[in-house]
Parts: structure tokens; C-alpha cells; sequence
């Protein structure tokens, strides 16, 4: 690579610092919350803003969610590289903290983690290389879905869509503080378990007391049962509902769940045991029926993405950055790119930790670097 482009990209970014800040305060202090979608919409407004003119935009409405959109610069027979982001956060409008902070060298904000740091590096990046060079030359397609946070299940057919049609594939959740990128995350399976009881005033009662809250704790008890010890395959009972009033034998009673496995044969295997939960009632009379509501394939190394991550490696430590491969349990939309056969990198946004706290930050000179590292990356690949 020409050494006075990396020199004008490096120069470029320290004098657009405060841009960047600001474009990032902006993101974090609205509140994007994935059922929010006014929220959701308004962030998608200010990365259409921000994003350069000869990009072709796409919106496509959604009723449920935030819209999706998705930008590209195609060059004529070149396969695109995917740059993938997020508008929506977990972070709910009454979690009492609404703004971005500065707190020594970090930002502490709703959101900024993950993802809306991450989505500034995207679109900083592209606007350096406008700046600096011009992408006439490259070719690039962006998705910003509204969705990611739940599952994508309005937006998955977007990346899968891409399989057989791209080069590579960045996505830019954070990195860890310890200057991590992710080449493999778990894949995941979200159910909800509906139990039904018989409804009687408890006082009353006289023969066999049919509660769906008395189920809904022995299967919470079981469900966690089968989580590993080698943490090869997790579960989670994260939310419970039931009962009308301490007097009342519950009628009804709901649990959401999730699991999350390295290797499909596992999730498989553990989907087979929780059938058989789920079709067998300990408390007699109740009956039960189980709902997947998301799934999300792991994301595997393989040889392209490898070498993609030697590149990402040898290119940080020229800039100064020294880079280091994470597997992450966490679940992103780098599952499903690998999932349809694109090198996939993650974890390209800047880092930080502490995801859906009051606490939640990036480390503020990160974000200049990672805009840094994707500028060059980008004209890496493309060479």
C-alpha cells in the first residue's frame, strides 16, 4: 500500500476527531431500543445522513421493527465486501441513563458498545477513504438492520441472501478492552415454554393441585440441569411469568431460554432433550407447549477467514495496533454471514465492555484506531 495514503488516512482521522465524537454522541443519546422503533428509525436516519453520496441506498420499511438499510458501491464483476451494523440496542428507555459520558479515557453510554461505536468506525472509515482517496475503486455493500438484538428475524434473509456473491465480510461489534477481533462465535436457539394449569381459588381446593407455576419451577431447575461443565454447550432461564395472586392455583405460566453451543450437533442433541422436557409434565393435568423464537448458526473459522484475520494481525501491528483473535459466546449477525460461506471477521468496532449496564463504554482512542485499521483493511482487500 502506498505509504502516503496510510500517512493522508492517519492525518485525516486526527483532524476529524471531534466529528467523530459528535457523531457518536448523537447516536448514543437516542435511544434505539429494539421495540422503540421511532428510535431505531432515527439513528437509521443519521447513518443515511452520514454515509457517503455515492453510495445506492436501500430502505426496506418495517412494520414491527426499525427499517433496514442496506448501501452499496458495486464495481462491475468485483464481489463486495459486507460491512454489517446494527441500529437497535437492548438498552430500554427506562433504564434511567439516556446520554454518552466521558470518564478519563473511556465513553460511557447506552449503546455504545454495543453497537453504535462500532457503527461510527463503519462509516467513519468509508469517509475517510472518500476523503483521502476517492472509492471509485472499491467495491462494498453496508447492511444496517433494525432486528439484530432479538434474533434478526426480519433481516437474516438479508445475509444469507449474499451467499456465493462476497468477498469477505467485517462486522463491527466492539472488540474486547484487550484489543481482541472475534473469528468464531456460538451459535444460539431462543424458546419460550407455555404451561397450562387449572385455575382455583386456593382455599377451595380439595383434591390434586394442578399449577403451572409448580411446573414452570421444575422445569426452570431442569432446563439449567443441562448446562456443561466445559461450557461446550450453556443454557439460560432468563425470564419467568405466571400466577394471578398468591391465593389463586396458577393457570397459566410462561418461561423464555436460551442455549448456545459451539458445534451444531450439540445444539441438536440438547434440542432433543428439551422435547423430551417439554412433552413431559411433573405435575399431572398440566399441559405444555414449547416455541422457538430465534436461532442463529455458529460462526466457524475457516481457511479464508484466517487468513483475513494474518492480514487484520500484520496490518494492526504496522499501525501500532497489537491485535489478537478472541471466540466470543456471544451471538451476532457474523453468524449468519459465516453460516452462508463468507470469510467473516467480528468485533471490528472499538473496544470496550460492560454491554446493557449504566456502566457500558468504549475505550475513547480506540475508536480513532479502529477507524484506522478499517480504512487500510478496506484497501488491503480490495488490492
Amino acid at each position: 500500500m502506498n505509504n502516503k495514503v496510510r500517512i493522508a488516512i492517519h492525518n485525516f482521522i486526527n483532524d476529524n476527531r471531534d466529528e467523530m465524537l459528535l457523531f457518536l454522541e448523537e447516536l448514543v443519546n437516542c435511544n434505539s431500543f429494539t421495540y422503540n422503533k421511532r428510535g431505531v428509525d432515527a439513528v437509521g436516519e443519521m447513518v443515511i445522513r452520514e454515509m457517503p453520496d455515492c453510495f445506492c441506498h436501500e430502505r426496506i420499511s418495517n412494520e414491527s421493527y426499525g427499517d433496514h438499510h442496506i448501501f452499496t458501491h458495486i464495481r462491475s464483476g468485483i464481489p463486495p465486501i459486507v460491512l454489517a451494523g446494527h441500529l437497535d440496542t437492548l438498552c430500554h428507555e427506562d433504564m434511567g441513563f439516556n446520554c454518552l459520558t466521558a470518564k478519563g479515557n473511556k465513553l460511557v453510554g447506552p449503546g455504545v458498545n454495543d453497537m453504535k461505536g462500532g457503527n461510527a468506525t463503519l462509516i467513519w472509515a468509508l469517509k475517510t477513504l472518500e476523503s483521502c482517496l476517492g472509492i471509485e475503486n472499491l467495491s462494498i455493500v453496508c447492511i444496517f438492520n433494525s432486528d439484530e438484538e432479538i434474533g434478526s428475524p426480519s433481516s437474516s434473509h438479508i445475509f444469507k441472501a449474499l451467499q456465493g456473491k462476497a468477498k469477505a465480510a467485517l462486522v463491527f461489534e466492539c472488540g474486547a478492552p484487550s484489543d481482541t477481533v472475534v473469528t468464531s462465535r456460538k451459535g444460539h436457539r431462543r424458546y419460550r415454554l407455555c404451561i397450562t394449569g387449572q385455575s382455583m381459588h386456593f382455599g377451595n381446593l380439595k383434591g390434586p393441585k394442578i399449577s403451572a407455576v409448580q411446573e414452570l419451577a421444575a422445569k426452570v431447575l431442569a432446563i439449567e440441569a443441562l448446562n456443561r461443565s466445559d461450557n461446550s454447550v450453556v443454557l439460560n432461564v432468563g425470564r419467568v411469568e405466571g400466577g394471578l395472586a398468591s391465593n389463586v392455583v396458577a393457570e397459566k405460566a410462561t418461561m423464555d431460554f436460551e442455549v448456545r453451543f459451539w458445534e451444531t450437533f450439540e445444539g441438536d442433541r440438547v434440542f432433543k432433550m428439551i422435547q423430551e422436557l417439554a412433552l413431559t409434565p411433573t405435575v399431572p393435568g398440566c399441559e405444555l407447549s414449547l416455541e422457538r423464537l430465534s436461532y442463529r448458526p455458529p460462526m466457524k473459522q475457516t481457511l479464508d477467514s484466517m487468513r483475513l484475520l494474518k492480514n487484520i494481525v500484520t496490518l494492526g501491528r504496522e499501525l501500532g495496533q497489537e491485535i489478537k483473535e478472541e471466540k466470543r459466546g456471544g451471538v451476532s449477525d457474523a453468524c449468519w454471514l459465516s453460516h452462508v460461506d463468507v470469510p467473516t471477521i467480528d468485533g471490528l468496532g472499538p473496544l470496550g465492555d460492560l454491554d446493557c449496564t449504566s456502566d457500558e463504554y468504549i475505550i475513547t482512542e480506540s475508536l480513532f484506531k479502529r477507524v484506522e485499521l478499517t480504512a487500510n483493511l478496506l484497501l488491503l482487500i480490495m488490492d
